[in-house]
């Protein structure tokens, strides 16, 4: 059973550290009270009673911070549930927010663009899809795609909240820009500038998505650069699209880096007597709940178009592990690498879903992930490279599976 870390004393710590139940156990107000009711709705998946709580609380509570908590986790589920037009028509709350509606890499922005576009569709085949897996230079696992029936190759990145088609792919398959304007993409690298469009018809394999929001950035700009050295985009590797969390986040879906394969499946809800504990969540971005030998829950969130699984600062002093100094090149996906210099842990023993995981020399880096949660590391691609990655997202499951086959043999060093 887990348990609260003992770093957390007052009701907001407890928040960014996604433990709701703190509000039975201690003093808090009417407005924290509702606010943690609507976050452990959140993550029981139960996201339109979670938006009707939300709502009311960023309108009528009297306590400024509930306010805005629940305006920005109301965001959040409105933009899983594909509702652009109501996201659209919230506007401010209080000057507060005035920045953010203006932001163009804001999802208030991006609401606006997709405003009249409806909820996408998803059919699934009466069997599992299977689909040949490959690996990008940053590790991101590739698979083959039809666009508006042309044949493509895209990533699949959870760390995108929306899918990604680069501007020439989007001409040659028809994927057209929705309106004139032009907003923005926030990497961990800077912003490129970007804009909406929708996919008429995306198959991955059997799977048919129709109506999926997009968005359309140059050509140039997807691109990734294997080595340090290579600077020409004759050099660079081209990246045709992403497929984001808006879409992966529909689908039950097992990463098979050992037999070279992925697995789609349609999400099915269990019977409520037989339902797992959940330990996936989507937060503005996508959650893993892991738990230490303590019994203290830590968060990652998930990223698969990092090229690796790092610690934030937070982590450290959490479990009180000794760190050593080194340095490391990062192929952040297609925002681009970066080579850091800082602190590893030599060792660490988490659970994951009762499993249990070692991690050895792993880097402590903080870059910048846009939550209210207090994020203690993130998954990269390399986190199931000796299995099966499963992700649910409808059932708020994510796990290390073992592959039921030998190992593909493949090319390289």
């Amino acid at each position: 059973m887990s348990r609260s870390s003992p770093e957390i004393r007052t009701f907001w710590q407890a928040v960014t550290a996604l433990d709701p139940t703190f509000a039975e156990r201690n003093p808090v107000s009417d407005s924290e009270r509702e606010f943690a009711s609507a976050l452990s709705l959140v993550m029981a998946g139960e996201a339109d009673s979670a938006e009707l709580k939300l709502d009311s609380l960023r309108i009528s509570s009297g306590d400024s911070l509930v306010r805005s908590a629940s305006r920005i986790l109301l965001t959040a589920m409105l933009q899983y549930q594909d509702k652009w037009k109501i996201l659209s028509s919230l506007g401010p709350d209080s000057g507060e927010f005035v920045d953010r509606i203006r932001d163009r890499a804001g999802v208030e922005a991006w609401a606006a663009a997709f405003r009249n576009v409806g909820p996408k569709a998803v059919v699934f085949p009466s069997r599992p899809v299977v689909l040949p897996l490959t690996l990008s230079a940053a590790g991101t696992p590739v698979i083959p795609v039809r666009v508006n029936g042309k044949q493509l190759l895209f990533w699949l990145d959870t760390g995108s909240s929306m899918s990604i088609i680069a501007s020439d792919v989007a001409a040659l398959s028809g994927v057209e820009a929705l309106g004139a304007d032009t907003l923005e993409v926030a990497t961990t690298t800077g912003r490129m500038q970007a804009r909406p469009a929708t996919i008429n018809q995306l198959q991955l394999g059997g799977v048919t998505i129709s109506n999926s929001t997009a968005i359309i950035v140059d050509q140039g700009t997807l691109r990734i650069h294997a080595r340090d050295d290579v600077r020409t985009p004759e050099q660079a590797l081209k990246v045709d699209g992403i497929i984001g969390f808006d879409v992966i986040s529909r689908l039950d879906l097992r990463i098979d880096y050992v037999s070279d394969r992925i697995t789609l499946s349609r999400p099915v809800r269990p019977a409520g007597s037989s339902r797992r504990a959940r330990n996936f969540f989507w937060m503005g971005m996508p959650i893993v709940r892991l738990i230490t030998r303590d019994g203290v829950p830590i968060h990652f969130t998930l990223d698969t178009g990092a090229q690796e699984t790092f610690f934030t600062d937070v982590l450290p002093r959490k479990v009180k592990v000794r760190t050593f100094l080194g340095e490391r090149r990062l192929v952040g996906g297609f925002s681009g690498q970066q080579r850091v210099r800082g602190r590893f842990i030599h060792e660490l023993h988490l659970s994951l879903a009762g499993q249990p995981l070692l991690f050895r020399k792993v880097l402590v880096f903080t870059p910048l992930y846009p939550s209210f949660v207090r994020l203690d590391g993130i998954f990269g691609s390399d986190i199931g490279k000796t299995g099966v990655v499963r992700i649910d997202a409808t059932n708020g499951l994510f796990m290390i599976e073992e592959s039921q086959r030998r190992p593909a043999l493949r090319g390289g060093g």
